[in-house]
C-alpha cells in the first residue's frame, strides 16, 4: 500500500473519532455547567473543556476568560480551529476523497451526508436545547461512520490503518476526558466522596456513554476509584485506555514487517506500554496523581503517534493533532 493512501485512511478515521470526542467533551462541560459551584473555585468548567480538548493554544483569548458561549464556538463552528467538530469532518471527508477507491461508497456516503447535515445544523442558534441535541447527533453520526467501515470493508491494511488511527485517537481522547475532573475541578479533601464529588464523575462517566456500564459491573455507587478502574484498566469497556492500547497492539501485529526495524521497534514500544498497563494498579495511578499519570500517557502515546508516521511512511501528520 502506498504511504500517502496509509496516510489519508489513518487520519481519516482519526477525525471522526477526534470529532465524537469533542462532542462528549462538550457535553461534559454541559453537564458539569450545570451542577451546583464549590466555593472558592476560580477555574470554570469551560476553561477545563478547552485544555483537556487541546485547543487551549488556538483559543482567541485568554483560557481563563472561557465561556459556554466562547468555547461552544471555538469547538464547533470555529473553522481556525483545527480540533473544532467542522474541522474534523471537513479534514475526515478531505482525507477521504482523496482514497475515495480504497473505502466503500458506504464509508463514503456516511461521511459526506454527515458533513451535509452538520453545516445544516450549526446554522441554527445552539442554545442549550439545540446544543444538546446537535452533539447527540454528532456522536451519532460517529458511531455510523464507524458502523459503515466495521460493516463494509475487507479486513485488510486498508482497514488495519483506520482501525490503527480509531484506538490511538480513542486512547488521547479518553484520557482527556478523565483528566477533566482533575484538570481544574480539584475537589477539597472534604469534598472527596461526597454529593457534589459523585455529580462530577456521574457526568464524566455519562460523556463516555459508561454510566448504565459502571452499575452493571461494579454494583456500587460511583466513586473514584471505579471510575478510573473503568475507563482507564477495564479490559470489558470500549472506551478504556486498555482496550484502546490492546487493539493498537493487535493491529501493529498484523501490519509491521519482520524485515523493519524501526517497525519491530513500534511494537516492541506499544507492547511494553500495554504490558505496564496491564500491570497497573487504581492505587498505583493514585499514588502517582491522577492528573500526572494522565498527562505522562497522553504525551507517551503523542510519541507513540509520531513514531507510528514515520515507520509507516508518512511521516509527521498534515494536520496538527491536538496536544
Amino acid at each position: 500500500m502506498l504511504s500517502s493512501t496509509a496516510e489519508n485512511l489513518f487520519w481519516m478515521s482519526r477525525y471522526v473519532e477526534r470529532m465524537d470526542f469533542i462532542a462528549r467533551l462538550l457535553d461534559a462541560g454541559r453537564r458539569l455547567d450545570a451542577l451546583p459551584r464549590r466555593e472558592g473555585t476560580v477555574e470554570s468548567e469551560w476553561t477545563s473543556v478547552l485544555i483537556a480538548s487541546g485547543s487551549a493554544t488556538t483559543f482567541p483569548d485568554d483560557p481563563q476568560n472561557a465561556t459556554a458561549a466562547s468555547v461552544c464556538h471555538h469547538l464547533i463552528r470555529d473553522t481556525n480551529n483545527p480540533s473544532s467538530i467542522m474541522s474534523c469532518i471537513a479534514a475526515a471527508r478531505f482525507n477521504t476523497k482523496a482514497v475515495r477507491s480504497s473505502v466503500t461508497s458506504e464509508v463514503w456516503e456516511a461521511i459526506n451526508q454527515t458533513r451535509s447535515e452538520l453545516q445544516r445544523l450549526i446554522e441554527q442558534d445552539l442554545d442549550v436545547h439545540n446544543l444538546s441535541a446537535f452533539l447527540d447527533k454528532v456522536r451519532g453520526r460517529s458511531i455510523m461512520i464507524g458502523g459503515a467501515a466495521t460493516e463494509t470493508m475487507i479486513r485488510d491494511d486498508r482497514h488495519g490503518y483506520m482501525q490503527l488511527g480509531k484506538w490511538l485517537e480513542r486512547a488521547d481522547s479518553t484520557a482527556r476526558l478523565l483528566d477533566v475532573k482533575y484538570n481544574v475541578l480539584l475537589p477539597k479533601a472534604s469534598d472527596v466522596g461526597g454529593g457534589l464529588d459523585y455529580l462530577q464523575w456521574l457526568q464524566i462517566l455519562r460523556a463516555a456513554n459508561s454510566a448504565g456500564a459502571f452499575r452493571h459491573i461494579y454494583g456500587r455507587s460511583i466513586d473514584s476509584e471505579g471510575v478510573v478502574d473503568m475507563l482507564v484498566l477495564n479490559s470489558d469497556s470500549p472506551r478504556s485506555l486498555r482496550t484502546s492500547l490492546s487493539h493498537v497492539y493487535g493491529e501493529l501485529q498484523a501490519l509491521v514487517t519482520q524485515n523493519s526495524p524501526p517497525q519491530q521497534d513500534l511494537l516492541h514500544r506499544v507492547r511494553s506500554n500495554y504490558t505496564q498497563l496491564m500491570n497497573l494498579s487504581v492505587e498505583d495511578i493514585f499514588a502517582q496523581g491522577l492528573h500526572e499519570w494522565l498527562t505522562a500517557f497522553i504525551v507517551e502515546l503523542n510519541k507513540t503517534s509520531l513514531q507510528t508516521a514515520t515507520v509507516f511512511g508518512f511521516g509527521p501528520a498534515t494536520i496538527p493533532s491536538s496536544s
